[in-house]
């Protein structure tokens, strides 16, 4: 990959607890804004941030499908942050949404998303955290990255935070000591740029995304080390707002069932299963019992 010609940061108070979050200039950190009908006739998909704007392209095509099938308009708009994505979906501006397990589990536990279905990915590409660093580095253990810099993806992200901070703990590492910088980069191709152009020395991300990438591009693995894999959850989800008739559930399902499969395979995904909404409450609240444990 192209090294990065300008980075720059911009902390941002309030984000995390303690954690800045940087910005990456070559990396289209702008997401465009999408206009709406205002006929009310057009779903709206909400993506969330688990790629960068230019790198999700694929999700476009994917609604551009289910617009076919499901013979209306299919608008997709994608934000920033977990978190924008899921105010999009509380408010009702967006009724269904490509979630992170993470970000999914609290939408859900604040009653206002039920999941309805979960993107099964390949077995090249597990839905795990990785934790990445590279191997001109020769680093081998966690405990070598003291005094480092680490990139997290998102505060709701599952596999970019939440998996990482609890892998940290059992090893009675705190990052906000522990490494010289940690930074949101807010996706998880921009973490591994990051990592690969020198700005932080590891990073965690999506195993769906990095082992996706890798299957792409095999020379990565000359660049990259797994330094950890976290053991898998719930893979990301389909979710919609709790109040959208079941008429309009059940026809989504069916169109996404019926999709070609040349269009899962750029997102590393095989198929879409059904599921509900009760493992991914449970992961939120494992996430909610370790931030109230934490000191």
């Amino acid at each position: 990959m192209r090294r990065i010609a300008a980075l720059f940061l911009l902390f941002l108070a309030g984000c995390s607890s303690q954690l800045p979050s940087v910005r990456l200039g070559e990396l289209n950190p702008y997401v465009p804004e999408v206009r709406v009908p205002g006929n009310g006739g057009a779903l709206v998909v909400a993506v969330a941030g688990m790629l960068s704007p230019r790198a999700s392209e694929p999700y476009r095509l994917l609604a551009s499908a289910l617009a076919k099938k499901l013979g209306r308009e299919v608008v997709v708009m994608q934000r920033r942050t977990y978190a924008d994505v899921l105010e999009l979906l509380r408010e009702g501006t967006a009724q269904v949404g490509f979630l992170c397990t993470l970000a999914a589990g609290k939408g859900v536990s604040e009653g206002y998303l039920r999941v309805v279905a979960a993107g099964i990915p390949f077995e090249y590409a597990p839905y795990r955290s990785v934790i990445l660093t590279r191997i001109d580095m020769q680093i081998e253990r966690i405990e070598e990255l003291g005094n480092r810099r680490f990139a997290f993806v998102d505060p709701l992200s599952n596999t970019g935070f939440a998996w990482p901070q609890r892998y940290f703990r059992t090893r009675g590492i705190d990052a906000r000591t522990f490494f010289s910088q940690t930074v949101f980069t807010y996706s998880h191709d921009r973490s591994i740029r990051a990592l690969l152009d020198g700005f932080v020395d590891a990073a965690a991300v999506d195993g769906i995304v990095y082992f996706g990438f890798l299957k792409e591009n095999p020379k990565l693995g000359l660049e990259l080390r797994v330094l950890w894999e976290s053991p898998e959850d719930p893979p990301p989800p389909l979710v919609v707002r709790s109040g959208l008739p079941e008429m309009q559930v059940r026809s989504l399902l069916a169109a996404l069932s019926t999709l070609d499969k040349d269009l899962l395979s750029p997102l590393h995904i095989a198929r879409f299963t059904t599921t509900n909404s009760a493992p991914y409450r449970r992961v939120w609240a494992q996430f909610m019992e370790e931030q109230h444990a934490a000191p």
